[in-house]
């Protein structure tokens, strides 16, 4: 078959198999899901079953993964949308955003310590809270390995897609505000994705700027601590 046809057939592919995904996700047992996942787990079954290398799907798929720019800018219409809630609450919410971004990197160099972690594949780890596109030019930039940095990305925004309500509202959390800056402070892209299924309009406006603030700060203040913790950690022993 000819390449440029193999390449649309993985692209058209990719987007049938996760529609008819998300078509089952109506019924109950597949509902707890988020359709991401059980796509994903449909085209690798299919890629082991038929024996198809992953770079010659990927000729086709790789124009999905070009759309996740313009779907995060996309994520800018609930925000506008919504700018009277931000501004009533921007003491709050850019207070939230700071520390956040603290959490996230000091908590991740803090495991990766504990574990004995490569320091290479502790800086991948860093920008774990951040959405793939700018989390893979950070970890560039810190000295990290891309490649690993976008798996962890994946992981994290998976976790916070299914458990950060459900952690929340464990917690007793129940205000759009706070629910809106954690997911989208911890779990980018996928987790705001998660409250826009669930038309929770409010909520993905301040995960919007969640995500987008804590990717600028996190550019900002990762290479800084790093360098913080190589000039300080002889010193002290660490």
């Amino acid at each position: 078959m000819p390449e440029p046809v193999l390449k649309i057939l993985y692209f058209l592919l990719t987007f049938g198999i996760f529609y008819i995904v998300k078509f089952l996700t109506r019924f109950v047992w597949l509902k707890k899901l988020p359709p991401i996942i059980t796509a994903s787990v449909v085209i690798i079954l299919l890629l082991r079953v038929f024996n198809i290398d992953f770079e010659e799907y990927n000729s086709g798929a790789k124009y999905i993964t070009f759309l996740l720019g313009p779907a995060t800018i996309a994520l800018a219409y609930p925000l506008i949308k919504n700018k009277e809630i931000l501004l009533q609450n921007k003491r709050a919410i850019y207070f939230g955003f700071l520390f956040a971004t603290l959490i996230a990197i000091i908590s991740a160099a803090f495991l990766g310590k504990i574990f004995h972690t490569k320091f290479s594949v502790l800086l991948s780890m860093l920008p774990k809270s951040v959405t793939t596109p700018i989390a893979v030019e950070i970890s560039k930039t810190i000295g990290g390995i891309p490649e690993l940095t976008a798996c962890a990305v994946i992981f994290t925004g998976i976790l916070g897609a299914i458990f950060g309500r459900r952690i929340l509202k464990l917690f007793g959390v129940k205000n759009d505000i706070a629910i809106g800056l954690s997911v989208g402070a911890s779990s980018h892209v996928m987790g705001t994705s998660s409250l826009a299924e669930r038309k929770e309009f409010k909520q993905v406006a301040i995960s919007t700027v969640a995500l987008t603030i804590v990717a600028i700060l996190t550019a900002i203040l990762a290479p800084v601590l790093i360098k913080l913790y190589l000039k300080f950690a002889p010193i002290l022993g660490m």
